[in-house]
């Protein structure tokens, strides 16, 4: 499996080029050359599969047995979910009026990021150990787009990203994409009626959605086989949306500061993955595309790769208002506490009374947001790791507006390579 920038301005990686690229040279994303084709009877036999063995599954489409040989590759899985609370790794709650909630908020941090994260941190040390190198991670965990720009400059810098072995955890990294895959796999046979029939059943998937990684991995998941509908949920940062139903990818004036923090996003940097894929991997068309949104934060799609990508997604913007009577309702109901994120899928499936099989996305637990608990008037249940939190020390260099942040994270890198030289690190984070 080899992957190719959506841009096609460089030649192709194999998985541990994409794992340690983050973007490629060209300002791209990576993507698979090609995407392989599930029958039905291996998604009968998947339907089996505890979401462990999803993921081992899923990954070893993506990564070669030559380049990770599969009993390895089990081994790293199973490291990166060794810290998981739930058995299950990942559990979905069966509620009142057919809401359906995936949790994948049982790691570490309590959000879903710690899905991929664990695995791609595991694949990360693989290459690590056995090439005896290191790296240098840039990651950008903000509330808006305003960190994305100074990071793709880096990473345009061709000679400084070699020099100081950059690479992204952000959903630019193809390793998270490809792990979130397993999610809709796993929230499909949760939710099917039955697989003995001829066709599949479909199943409607919600994601809340942000820089459009889980969405990604939904639609690579239907090129797949999988017979699921898509749905993404933004709150009033609505560009998504906004082109789901218009066509129309064109920044707003602002961010807006909302409940549903982690979706306070107006440049869905997966978009592009998403656009390459809908366009049969039109790498020139991509380019295009992506090179006049980067100058003129507009875009109108053209017309055929709107009906494309109106028929894969629908789309829905809920607000703070949304939010909170979604999660309250919720609570009213169930005794179920939503975070504001999967608040917003909720409001969907709240707003869609059709019997529809569905499974919403719950990317986070609703003990990280206790101000939109308070708000609704539902008491946060803090478990004793959050509580932890607030005894440790911060430690932070603020970067102020209207400064160079650029050439501030530039001057950083090279003082922490200039430190691990002196005492011999192997990772550096920034």
């Amino acid at each position: 499996m080899d992957y190719v920038s959506t841009r096609g301005g460089v030649g192709a990686v194999d998985f541990e080029g994409a794992l340690f690229s983050g973007y490629a040279p060209d300002g791209g994303l990576f993507m698979p050359q090609h995407i392989p084709s599930l029958d039905g009877d291996t998604l009968r036999r998947w339907s089996c599969l505890s979401y462990r063995e999803l993921v081992k599954e899923v990954c070893s489409l993506f990564i070669t047995a030559e380049l990770v040989p599969r009993n390895m590759l089990n081994d790293l899985i199973d490291r990166a979910f060794s810290r998981f609370r739930h058995k299950d790794i990942v559990h979905l709650s069966r509620l009142k009026d057919g809401l359906n909630v995936l949790e994948l908020w049982h790691g570490v941090t309590y959000a879903f990021k710690d899905l991929s994260l664990s695995c791609t941190g595991q694949f990360l040390q693989y290459f690590l150990e056995k090439k005896q190198k290191h790296v240098t991670i840039l990651v950008a965990h903000g509330n808006s787009d305003e960190i994305d720009d100074p990071i793709k400059e880096l990473f345009a810098d061709v000679d400084f990203a070699r020099k100081y072995n950059l690479m992204s955890l952000n959903s630019v990294n193809w390793s998270r994409i490809m792990v979130q895959i397993a999610h809709h796999f796993y929230a499909y046979f949760q939710c099917a009626l039955s697989l003995d029939t001829t066709p599949l059943p479909v199943v409607e998937i919600v994601v809340p959605t942000g820089g459009g990684g889980n969405v990604t991995a939904g639609c690579i998941a239907q090129q797949m086989g999988l017979p699921i509908r898509l749905v993404a949920v933004v709150n009033s940062n609505d560009i998504i949306h906004r082109t789901v139903q218009h066509g129309d990818f064109s920044l707003s004036e602002s961010v807006k500061a909302t409940l549903a923090s982690a979706m306070d996003i107006q440049e869905p940097y997966n978009m592009e993955r998403i656009l390459w894929l809908l366009s049969g991997s039109n790498s020139r068309l991509t380019k295009k595309l992506m090179e006049q949104f980067s100058v003129s934060k507009s875009l109108k799609l053209p017309e055929d790769l709107h009906r494309k990508l109106s028929e894969t997604l629908r789309s829905c913007s809920a607000s703070d208002e949304d939010i909170v009577r979604a999660m309250q309702r919720c609570w009213e109901e169930n005794r179920y506490l939503l975070c504001p994120h999967s608040a917003v899928a909720a409001h969907y499936h709240y707003s869609q009374p059709d019997g529809t099989p569905r499974c919403c996305l719950a990317p986070a637990s609703a003990a990280k947001f206790q101000d939109a608990l308070l708000r609704a008037g539902l008491a946060p249940q803090l478990p004793p790791e959050i509580t932890a939190l607030t005894a440790m020390e911060t430690r932070s260099t603020p970067l102020e507006r209207g400064r160079d942040w650029a050439q501030e994270l530039r001057e950083q890198i090279e003082a922490t390579a200039q430190r691990r030289r002196v005492t011999g690190q192997g990772v550096t984070q920034t």
